[in-house]
């Protein structure tokens, strides 16, 4: 009678790892799973895996990379509204700059736990394509096969420059995500060349793609701060857009009379502050609609027309610009 053992043995693994995969009970990595499930099936293991049988589920996955950043906090909040809307229930997956929680959920969607995903974070390093999963990304690139949302990100960048031109900034910074392939880096790139066009001179500042949240951005203000307080315009996001005109305000800058500093996403955060903040806003609504809109589409197993969807933004100017 062939044993547990028996399986691990001949597919190369440890008896734990067999166990997991054919109980479902734990993570296993798809290659190595499907070498369990072949071996068990030749020797004839008598097993019982939703792994070859995916269930029906009612649960959508919304994958982030960072929940306490105010940006992707309002967009699951959206996106859980509009699931909800038709009948879905959302798990949300906070990977806090962690690599392996999408590989996890990949897992999860291979099995059945879950019936789709909306991801705002990269896809794990070794994704191969959806493979007929329902899978839609918003901003990252998740290949060819994935519909991506993203905001008008060029119209964005067009905005801000016009904005800091209109107000005379002749020196302009701004922070970037390193990702130079990332579609939201697109109003950096156009602001950057509508600002030049017109004799500025554009000072880009690229940090690291992933990184992100309150004390890292506070930080990254700080520490170019001799340089910032050279400029008479700022471009960032909004965490560290705020970061910029409490510095500002420390160091006896005067704001907008000496620097002009424009956030990027427009969240709730952004008017909680004097003066408040002129912002390029993303519109989370719209965006989580078309996300969803998407996701369904792929559930029916309908063809997308378009596997890019932009989404207009808004200057809302205050009392920074």
């Amino acid at each position: 009678m062939t044993t547990m053992r028996d399986v691990a043995k001949k597919a190369g693994v440890g008896v734990g790892t067999v166990s997991r995969a054919l109980s479902d009970t734990g993570y296993t990595a798809k290659a190595t799973r499907e070498k369990i499930f072949a071996a068990a099936d030749e020797m004839g293991y008598a097993y019982d895996s939703a792994s070859k049988s995916p269930v029906k589920t009612g649960i959508i996955g919304v994958m982030v990379p960072l929940l306490e950043h105010p940006f992707f906090a309002k967009m699951t909040d959206c996106l859980e509204a509009e699931l909800y809307k038709h009948g879905y229930k959302c798990m949300i997956f906070n990977n806090c700059g962690n690599e392996a929680d999408p590989t996890g959920v990949i897992y999860m969607l291979d099995t059945g736990i879950l019936a789709g995903l909306i991801s705002l974070a990269d896809p794990p390093s070794d994704f191969l394509g959806r493979k007929g999963k329902a899978i839609v990304s918003m901003d990252r690139g998740w290949g060819e096969n994935v519909p991506v949302i993203r905001s008008d990100h060029a119209q964005g960048g067009r905005l801000a420059a016009e904005a800091f031109l209109e107000s005379g900034c002749r020196r302009v910074i701004q922070f970037m995500g390193a990702n130079l392939d990332a579609g939201a880096n697109d109003r950096h790139a156009v602001m950057e060349k509508v600002l030049r066009d017109n004799g500025c001179e554009v000072t880009s500042v690229r940090t690291p793609w992933n990184m992100m949240g309150y004390s890292y951005d506070r930080n990254v203000i700080r520490s170019y701060w001799n340089v910032v307080r050279e400029m008479d315009g700022c471009m960032t996001n909004d965490i560290a857009a705020l970061s910029c005109l409490s510095i500002a305000l420390e160091m006896g800058v005067r704001v907008p009379e000496e620097l002009r500093i424009i956030g990027y996403d427009g969240t709730g955060i952004t008017r909680l502050c004097h003066p408040e903040l002129s912002v390029v806003e993303q519109d989370c609504t719209a965006l989580a609609e078309a996300c969803v809109d998407r996701l369904l589409q792929l559930l029916r197993g309908e063809t997308i027309p378009e596997m890019l969807t932009l989404i207009p933004v808004k200057l809302k100017k205050r009392g920074t610009t």
